[in-house]
């Protein structure tokens, strides 16, 4: 009659161990499928973020003159580097700040090609330098001033 008990206890005790086992391989998953969900929907944001600050810079150049100057006129935060590029810096939230406390920056280039104004648009990433999305843009120069 012992015997029988302990049988029926350690059953129980393998049961509920297997169990056990069971529900913490199946949270594993849960919990790494949520954190890959995160990451996605993180990337996801950044990215259209970065389209839309991308298309607006192209459609600023198709709305002026062309030229750096009346675009930068738009973007008074941006920083001019020459007659042919500037940057714009973004906190964590796509908010304009300075390059300190910067996490993103857009590079703006302007390639002048006779009649056709060309604008290389990249939104990158400041901590890995890594490209978020990358953009060229068009802009036909009916008239020398645009």
């Amino acid at each position: 009659m012992n015997n029988a008990g302990r049988s029926r206890t350690s059953l129980f005790l393998m049961e509920m161990i297997v169990t056990v086992l069971f529900f913490s391989l199946a949270s594993a998953v849960c919990v790494q499928c949520f954190v890959n969900a995160h990451v996605i929907g993180r990337e996801t944001q950044e990215l259209n973020h970065a389209v839309a600050l991308a298309t607006g810079y192209a459609e600023v150049m198709r709305g002026t003159d062309g030229d750096i100057d009346s675009i930068i006129a738009i973007y008074p935060e941006a920083v001019k580097g020459d007659d042919s590029f500037f940057e714009v810096f973004y906190d964590e939230n796509f908010i304009p700040c300075d390059s300190d406390s910067a996490s993103y920056v857009g590079d703006v280039t302007l390639i002048p090609n006779g009649a056709i104004q060309n604008m290389n648009i990249k939104i990158a990433r400041l901590n890995d330098n890594s490209i978020i999305y990358e953009l060229d843009a068009t802009k036909y120069m009916n008239t020398p001033g645009g």
